[in-house]
């Protein structure tokens, strides 16, 4: 394929772009050279811009992480209402310079999110990825213990026996091992790492504590885009 005829596939982070670390868990999976542009809902904004999005008690709960950012006190917690038209505007933007198809870089729900071209939603690819294998007892991992409800909520859809557990991809490494034990104390079939900013770094960890398969977002998104794109 011609340099003029390659596709452009945008990134929508609901943090600060770019996250080269969710990017880079996706890139092997993807045909090489394909052009790549990232967005993100908190890019341009003020500390105080982005403490004003802060979830209320009863908002939608959302983990993400800002520019480059490593240590856990640069991770923050938005509500979902607080932040869906910073999010809708990324996607013009984005659509608007000719992305297609265009991923949102989070497995949470956006029931309201509209593009007029290809969006992929992580959210529904992993639900339909488990509900395709039958299993029978799932663990579910996020990052926040607020985020449980809502979690619980979602995967009711399947038929199976569900186990959740919480810990924050941006935090440390005694909380996720912490989390993975918890998981691996259950009769699993598989694990579910609800969330893109898990690494297969993340994934080992779980894997090791549980005994069972662990199915990581990111390079769930990334195998499909890859067939999309190349």
């Amino acid at each position: 394929m011609s340099d003029s005829r390659k596709r452009l596939l945008g990134l929508v982070t609901i943090g600060q772009s770019p996250r080269d670390d969710i990017v880079g868990q996706m890139l092997p999976l993807l045909p090489a050279g394909l052009d790549i542009r990232q967005v993100g809902a908190l890019d341009g904004l003020t500390c105080e811009q982005i403490a004003g999005l802060a979830p209320g008690p009863a908002d939608y709960v959302l983990h993400t992480r800002l520019r480059d950012g490593q240590a856990n006190e640069l991770a923050v917690t938005v509500g979902r209402e607080r932040i869906n038209t910073l999010l809708q505007s990324c996607l013009k933007q984005l659509e608007c310079e000719g992305a297609n198809p265009i991923v949102l870089l989070c497995t949470g729900e956006f029931p309201g999110l509209r593009s007029d071209t290809l969006l992929i939603e992580p959210d529904r690819l992993l639900a339909g990825v488990v509900r395709g294998l039958g299993p029978r007892r799932v663990g579910v991992l996020v990052p926040l213990p607020s985020q449980i409800e809502a979690a619980a909520e979602k995967w009711g859809v399947l038929e199976a026996e569900m186990v959740f557990a919480a810990a924050s991809p941006y935090g440390g490494q005694t909380e996720l091992t912490r989390a993975a034990e918890e998981l691996g104390g259950h009769p699993l079939d598989l694990v579910v790492m609800d969330c893109v900013g898990y690494t297969l770094a993340h994934r080992r960890v779980v894997m090791q504590a549980t005994g069972r398969p662990v199915i990581l977002a990111s390079r769930v998104v990334a195998r499909i885009v890859g067939e999309l794109v190349e």
